[in-house]
């Protein structure tokens, strides 16, 4: 697992962003900003190995030489950005990798697998503040505007990569990570992680902040700027409106008693 990519995803909004300049702080890691393409290259992986494996069949192209190919193709995305990092190790965080957890261990059998999870209510609060428009539409993404959809859009993500945690070949090569007890408990939180993915514990990723880089401007540019706060978490206790607070308990409350969030639906 030493030499294997990391990989990175949550919903959007759960502090991915953070977790990828915390990495990105490490003297072994690079981890730029998000690649996008990540998820969009899992999805058509799965493709060539359903859909269209026949004609590549006749090609005597098999599933292990498809394998190859696609991670040859994402390696060579992310290669050069780590050599001119300087750095052993590739880290790759975009938040949709979650849904394609699965399909990126088939590609890539020994890369750990980091799920960052966030109190869905903060999240749900965190998406109705974004400016997102869908590249191929031109349009905002439906659930930056709207509490129902941001609200299904964090169950998804989360039981996305819950269920992939489940699959006994990718269970050993998973951690969740909680934004929560990332800024409310560093050091414990971040030296689990490390550990994990086989890093050594070097404190200087605390100080993220203090290293320059390209946030390429994504969306927690400014918070990952500034040293670990706390002042985010729940949020959504003043933010949400009592309306969206019902929408989001009927969409996501058994999923925030199921992982710790909320003790009942009495909030």
């Amino acid at each position: 697992m030493e030499n294997s990519p990391i990989f990175v995803g949550g919903a959007g909004r759960s502090g991915t962003t953070l977790l990828r300049v915390i990495l990105d702080s490490h003297p072994n890691i690079a981890c730029g900003p998000e690649l996008k393409v990540t998820p969009i290259l899992a999805e058509l992986w799965h493709g060539f190995q359903t859909t269209h494996q026949p004609s590549l069949k006749e090609y005597f192209l098999n599933h292990a030489d498809i394998n190859q190919i696609f991670e040859q193709i994402i390696l060579a995305l992310v290669e050069k950005y780590r050599i001119e990092a300087g750095k052993k190790r590739i880290a790759e965080k975009s938040p949709n990798n979650v849904f394609f957890f699965q399909h990126l261990s088939h590609i890539f059998p020994k890369s750990p697998l980091i799920h960052v999870i966030r109190d869905g209510r903060d999240v749900v609060c965190s998406l109705l503040t974004m400016n997102w428009i869908n590249p191929q539409t031109g349009q905002p993404i439906d659930y930056t505007r709207n509490a129902r959809k941001a609200a299904e859009y964090w169950v998804g993500a989360v039981q996305a990569g819950r269920k992939a945690s489940k699959v006994p070949s990718i269970s050993p090569k998973y951690m969740e990570l909680r934004y929560e007890d990332v800024v409310s408990d560093p050091a414990p939180t971040l030296k689990k992680l490390f550990s994990f993915i086989n890093e050594s514990w070097d404190p200087i990723v605390l100080k993220f902040y203090e290293q320059d880089r390209n946030l390429a401007g994504e969306s927690s540019a400014e918070q990952v700027s500034k040293p670990l706060y706390t002042k985010a978490l729940g949020r959504w206790e003043k933010d949400l409106t009592d309306e969206d607070k019902q929408v989001v308990k009927e969409i996501a409350g058994d999923l925030l008693i199921e992982i710790g969030y909320a003790s009942d639906s009495s909030w």
